[in-house]
């Protein structure tokens, strides 16, 4: 008993290389912590200073001059939280069916006896590599009725080849085994993809919803090139139409300026710059709220799908 006692100690003490070590290391992490954090801190200062104050440059970590103006121009819009609304449905909708369509053929594609599996991965392959440009795109859209529909921002987002290859990378990981075992007791192929496949892939399945939550939540171009339905514009898009007349107004300011003619009704104390931090802060809040949910899974997801032995 005393010996494991000794041995305990033992293995509990730290050399002094070990600690140097771990000092420079968690100094290392730290370092690259306070990169990543300080553009986005930055962000947030200019987001609460005043926006007079903010043309004349320095600005960091702190607002030199507090204020809510900024937040209250981009957020001014009537419609804005309908928009939100209808962001949030389509990132849940978009996101979930994502989700079961890429992993529903990432399950088909393991079977190694599918017949013309080798076409089937050309065939969605292909599109990866080669796209037919914005006028096909709206030409098949218009001929398809989604024009100015909902369904617009779930279908043509729904399929990713890189997301699919990642799942079947992972699922590649479970034995075998357990697919025959469930085959010999009678299991059906949709009983082993929910029961037996999909829980033992959380990780890579936390992982693909997270990636695909982001890309719909942040994506306003589908909104301009493919509808004009004010009722169906998304956050994202309103935001951006905030933004660019914050810049259009701020380009009138600095022309009366420069000219030496009066401001008269222009609102001089707009800068883009800070509408645009605003602008930041508010589309990036959700998903930096959303992301440790998802923290423990995403690590783990990605270094094992995306890496085959």
């Amino acid at each position: 008993m005393m010996e494991k006692i000794k041995k305990k100690k033992r293995v509990g003490k730290l050399s002094l290389a070990r600690k140097i070590f771990i000092a420079c290391n968690t100094a290392f992490l730290l370092l690259c912590s306070f990169a990543f954090l300080a553009p986005y801190i930055n962000i947030l200062a200019k987001s609460f200073n005043s926006a007079r104050d903010t043309m004349l440059g320095g600005v960091t970590f702190f607002p030199r001059v507090f204020t809510l103006d900024n937040y209250d121009i981009v957020l001014k819009d009537p419609n804005i939280g309908h928009s939100a609304l209808i962001s949030v449905l389509r990132v849940v909708s978009g996101s979930l069916f994502s989700l079961f369509l890429q992993y529903s053929v990432a399950y088909v594609l393991l079977r190694k006896g599918l017949p013309f599996r080798g076409v089937i991965v050309m065939f969605v392959t292909i599109p990866m590599f080669i796209s037919g440009g914005l006028i096909s795109e709206y030409i098949i859209y218009a001929k398809l009725n989604l024009y100015n529909s909902f369904f617009i921002y779930i279908l043509p987002m729904s399929f990713s080849f890189y997301n699919m290859v990642i799942i079947r990378t992972y699922l590649q990981g479970i034995p075998e085994s357990l697919m025959e075992s469930a085959r010999l007791d009678g299991a059906g192929e949709f009983t082993i993809l929910w029961r037996i496949m999909l829980p033992l892939s959380m990780p890579i399945v936390a992982t693909i919803l997270l990636w695909c939550a982001v890309a719909h939540w942040n994506d306003w171009a589908r909104t301009l090139y493919f509808v004009d339905n004010p009722d169906l514009y998304t956050l994202q898009y309103r935001l951006m139409l905030a933004q660019k007349e914050a810049e259009s107004l701020q380009e009138m300011i600095q022309n009366a300026m420069e000219t030496g003619r009066p401001l008269g009704t222009i609102d001089s104390d707009i800068s883009g710059e800070s509408v645009q931090a605003a602008q930041t802060i508010i589309t990036t809040i959700p998903i930096v709220l959303t992301y440790p949910f998802f923290q423990r899974y995403f690590v783990s997801g990605v270094t094992m799908g995306s890496v085959k032995e």
